[in-house]
């Protein structure tokens, strides 16, 4: 390999290089909102729909993200602590006086 040709590609490996460290500094520093709909469900999330899911929404079983959709599609006929749960899900907001 000519001498020109490495020092070429050796500039665009370090260019590369250079772009993705900024991108990933960049993400590191403005990371994207977590919104609660999107994370997976805690443990007492899911004590508080289990019941629920069995009784309105088992034919989507094993699929979270039916499930999900399912719950959200019968919010009327959910226990309680299910709806609050969906809610507080939907909305990214735990109220004091919800549950």
């Amino acid at each position: 390999m000519a001498h020109n040709q490495r020092t070429r590609l050796t500039s665009r490996l370090k260019i590369f290089l250079w772009a993705i460290a900024l991108v990933l500094a960049i993400t590191a520093v403005i990371p994207g909102p977590v919104i609660a709909r999107d994370q997976a469900p805690s443990a007492e999330e899911k004590q508080a729909c289990i019941e629920d899911v069995f009784r309105l929404c088992s034919s989507h079983i094993p699929d979270p993200t039916a499930i999900t959709a399912c719950l959200r599609s019968k919010q009327e006929s959910l226990s309680q602590q299910c709806r609050y749960v969906i809610s507080v899900r939907d909305t990214g907001h735990k109220s004091s006086n919800s549950k």
